[in-house]
């Protein structure tokens, strides 16, 4: 599989920059020319263009240039021009909405009724999609299994992913998520991915939070495609400061079951027999995964041909359930499986986090950030 286009975040790609560029002026022209045809010349047409251009401004400096340094300040631009273009797009498909619904009916509304409309419909999905970010759900998971070691009935497992601390996820939902593993009970915590984005350096209560969490057989993680973004020896002496052993194509045991973790380009490099390094990686293991459960953490949530049948659960994230339906995104752009417990047919089960975090806007919409815990439980049938 070749995904070279995601060797750099989204917002590098100058094609990319381009066409949302474009479709962002277009959505603000067209609001304009609604409110200036409903207003009849006054003022407010005026205001909303300048304002437009304004929040336009904000996130093109945040994004594309290096006039905001500091973290908060990058913090707050990325979050507030996030959320007024969020809010924009949803106030323009509503006015499409509308306009369907009187083209093909007999309801009328004059045109400030329609903006009226468009524009608490707008605030109201954007005030959801908000809310939805920052509450975090335990999703429960149970997987049978007859390899669970002499004496276990039960081993509890909690996935983190894509949490994204940084610029976009701060402390208080951070305290959120480690609050909701802790009242688990975990036995092992797994992390598969983009833990944190931007520059590193001076992160200590974001480790220091991390590190409280003391599950019985350990902490252990694998990086992702945005780890690699800004200084991946970074990612992992942040991870490795919190707490957690970084897995990069490679294994350990804990728990009596084995942990296998897949860096997150393994599938690109190619060993012996034109296999990739991951499918390498599990393939070593095959002996042993016969009589023990064998967990594959890989931040992507593809399973390549080599590895079929020869693990009992692969963990993944990456696409963050979509985050912002029903706009084009992860969910439909990002080759592998969707959201949700799979029972494969080679045998295993994988699992595609939403993730606990959020990219860009503080907003989901439809894609509950979520903390999973997968109770392996022993059944002679597993």
């Amino acid at each position: 599989m070749n995904d070279r286009v995601y060797e750099k975040r989204f917002s590098e790609h100058p094609v990319l920059w381009v066409i949302l560029g474009a479709a962002l002026i277009f959505v603000h022209i067209f609001i304009y020319a609604r409110i200036a045809a409903a207003a009849e010349g006054r003022m407010i047409s005026l205001a909303w263009l300048i304002w437009s251009i304004l929040m336009m401004l904000v996130l093109y400096v945040s994004r594309r240039t290096d006039k905001i340094t500091s973290y908060e300040g990058r913090k707050w631009t990325d979050r507030v021009g996030g959320v007024w273009m969020f809010f924009v797009l949803m106030t323009f498909l509503s006015l499409l909405f509308i306009d369907l619904i009187e083209n093909l009916t007999s309801f009328r509304l004059s045109g400030m009724s329609e903006l009226s409309v468009a524009f608490v419909i707008g605030l109201a999905v954007t005030g959801m999609g908000i809310k939805e970010a920052s509450t975090v759900h335990k999703t429960m998971i149970r997987i049978p299994t007859s390899k669970l070691p002499e004496g276990c009935d039960r081993l509890r497992i909690v996935q983190l992913t894509d949490l994204h601390l940084g610029p976009f996820v701060g402390l208080p939902l951070l305290a959120q998520i480690l609050r909701k593993v802790r009242e688990t009970d975990p036995d092992i915590v797994v992390v598969t991915g983009d833990l944190a984005d931007g520059k590193l350096a001076g992160r200590r209560r974001e480790i220091a939070m991390l590190k409280r969490i003391k599950p019985r057989f350990g902490m252990y993680a694998v990086p992702g495609n945005h780890d690699y973004y800004d200084d991946i020896d970074e990612a992992v002496f942040f991870m490795e400061s919190a707490g957690m052993k970084v897995l990069k194509t490679e294994a350990a045991e804990a728990g009596g079951i084995i942990i296998a973790g897949a860096d997150d380009r393994d599938h690109l490099i190619k060993g012996q027999w034109n296999l990739s390094r991951s499918e390498l990686l599990v393939l070593s293991y095959e002996r042993e995964q016969r009589n023990k459960f064998l967990l594959l953490l890989r931040h992507r949530p593809i399973v390549e041909k080599g590895t079929e049948g020869h693990f009992d659960l692969q963990l993944s994230g990456h696409t963050h359930g979509g985050q912002l339906f029903p706009l084009a995104s992860s969910r439909h752009m990002i080759a592998g499986y969707s959201r949700g417990l799979k029972k494969l047919k080679c045998g295993g089960f994988l699992y595609v986090s939403n993730g606990a975090g959020f990219v860009g806007p503080p907003v989901r919409l439809f894609a509950p950030p979520e903390i999973a815990v997968i109770d392996l439980v022993r059944s002679d049938e597993g």
